[in-house]
């Protein structure tokens, strides 16, 4: 295992909002979405561990790129506000994410700049809004689940950061993935809009089991239109 500073050294510099994603605009750290996020992990924050990093686990009922798109933006939304942000894709089946940053990484191992899970490697990429990136962990569920929870101890044993984002884990948990919800002090529900609200959420939180109470915030994913009239009279209180 390298040192986190080692892991976070990078080239080449991303920019999140040019990923083809939709993402806040710069003037738009007071909307809604914003500063409701924002007060969240603050909240949080206060309340498990005022004076860390603290690490936000972003979760769904499917596993594609709306999820990461949300997650992306709450890591925006803390950067632009000052926060010092890592963002860790934990969902090894899409990893939407990592495929937007997969070009800004090098090809050849470094001494100090990888990750290593065996033979496989993966490095963090800076970006120029405030967010570095790591990628997802090549390697089994369990080794690549390892890895992760390795470098979220890492990055609040450092104290180079305020918050620490997973992308994930997608469902269905296994074992692996629960450990990746056990790290997490919060977790934030994306509940897609085109589907019956309670029945995702009500899976979500049997899914979840005890750990349910780290679920500190829902957010409707309406980037697909296409929701059925009806939901619109739905809200899960």
């Amino acid at each position: 295992m390298r040192t986190l500073g080692g892991i976070l050294t990078g080239g080449n510099t991303a920019d999140v909002t040019r990923f083809g994603w939709p993402t806040l605009r710069t003037g738009a750290s007071q909307s809604a979405f914003s500063t409701t996020m924002w007060e969240t992990c603050a909240a949080l924050a206060n309340r498990t561990n005022p004076e860390g990093v603290i690490v936000v686990a972003v979760i769904g009922t499917d596993a594609d790129h709306d999820r990461s798109i949300v997650a992306l933006n709450i890591a925006l939304t803390a950067a632009r506000r000052g926060a010092r942000v890592l963002m860790i894709d934990a969902d090894g089946a899409s990893h939407a994410l990592s495929s937007k940053v997969a070009h800004f990484g090098k090809s050849e191992p470094s001494r100090l700049g990888w990750l290593s899970i065996g033979s496989k490697a993966a490095r963090a990429v800076n970006t120029a809004n405030g967010i570095m990136i790591l990628p997802t962990i090549q390697g089994s569920a369990a080794k690549a689940g390892e890895a992760i929870r390795k470098a979220v101890a890492q990055a609040r044993s450092a104290g180079g950061y305020d918050l620490v984002i997973l992308d994930g884990p997608p469902m269905p948990w296994g074992t692996a993935e629960r450990k990746l919800l056990d790290v997490a002090d919060g977790l934030v529900a994306v509940l897609p809009a085109e589907r019956d609200i309670n029945d995702c959420m009500e899976g979500i939180i049997t899914a979840l089991g005890g750990a349910q109470r780290k679920l500190v915030g829902v957010v409707l994913n309406e980037l697909r239109p296409t929701a059925a009239s009806h939901q619109h009279d739905k809200q899960y209180a």
